[in-house]
């Protein structure tokens, strides 16, 4: 027997006049009114990602009785590096002030002293009134070291042989008056060859016997020369020295401590780096435990 059609409606009493329809049941309708529950990249709604923590998710982290994150003490949570770099900073406030406790600027008489941290220098300096004198005796110095060239150019032989000359020139005019007068003398005389001879020889052997003495007197004071010259020179550069002394003695007062806090500041710098490693590791293991969580709980 042919079956019954109606038309209009299904057997499950829906209207079939645009499309056959699916049978409405209590599956559907829940599936229906859960359609809009995971848009697309809110992961919310899914416990799964919730309870891993994923995406951001799984809610606000407990805190201590005093609003302290567990997870670290007082630190809104900061890792370990973040207190040794703290603690680095401190060290070298620390160290900045020793250096500079140690080592203040000084102004006494005479001279002052200038400090530079930056420069890693101190500068010490004469005041005006000694500055003045201290350039006079640069200049002195510089000419009795010329004097001393002059009188050792050429060596011994020839500062004795300028002397010699010196001192011989001193009895050129005495000398030439007692030659007139003795030719004079022979010729009132009428002396005879001979004579005139023999007068000429004594005056001769004279003149010999003085320049000998004036030799020896030219080597020894040619030498007193140049000594005096290079002695005047080494003076006036002590005391260029002893002057200058002034105000170098004022850089160690008190004693500068330039090592000041470095040894903490070492510690400190070293405790930030293994601390900076240590929270690096840690990053990197936890990246690797999420995403073997989160493949596990996909694919697992």
């Amino acid at each position: 027997m042919a079956r019954p059609t109606n038309f209009g409606f299904d057997r499950f009493g829906g209207t079939n006049t645009d499309k056959p329809q699916r049978r409405t049941t209590p599956s559907l309708l829940r599936n229906r009114a859960n359609t809009n529950k995971y848009p697309l990249n809110d992961y919310s709604a899914d416990r799964r990602f919730y309870k891993s923590g994923a995406f951001g998710l799984g809610g606000k982290k407990k805190t201590g009785g005093f609003n302290f994150p567990l997870g670290g003490f007082g630190g809104g949570g900061r890792g370990g590096a973040a207190f040794a770099e703290e603690d680095l900073a401190r060290q070298l406030e620390y160290d900045k002030a020793i250096w500079e406790r140690s080592t203040p600027d000084v102004t006494g008489v005479g001279g002052q002293v200038r400090w530079d941290r930056e420069k890693n220098m101190v500068t010490s300096t004469l005041s005006k009134e000694n500055q003045d004198i201290y350039d006079a005796m640069y200049e002195r110095q510089k000419r009795f070291g010329a004097e001393a060239d002059a009188l050792g150019a050429g060596g011994w032989e020839a500062m004795q042989q300028r002397r010699f000359d010196q001192k011989r020139g001193l009895y050129a005019e005495s000398d030439a008056i007692t030659e007139q007068r003795r030719l004079e003398q022979e010729q009132n005389t009428g002396a005879s060859t001979t004579s005139k001879y023999w007068g000429s020889r004594a005056g001769q052997d004279a003149v010999n016997m003085r320049n000998m003495q004036l030799e020896e007197q030219a080597f020894a004071e040619s030498q007193g020369m140049f000594e005096s010259a290079m002695g005047r020179q080494r003076s006036d550069i002590s005391q260029m020295t002893n002057l200058g002394n002034i105000p170098n003695s004022m850089i160690v007062t008190p004693t500068p401590n330039t090592a000041g806090n470095m040894q903490n500041v070492s510690t400190a710098s070293t405790r930030w780096a293994d601390n900076l490693a240590m929270e690096s590791a840690k990053k990197a293991k936890g990246k690797s435990d999420f995403f073997g969580s989160l493949l596990g709980s996909l694919f697992g």
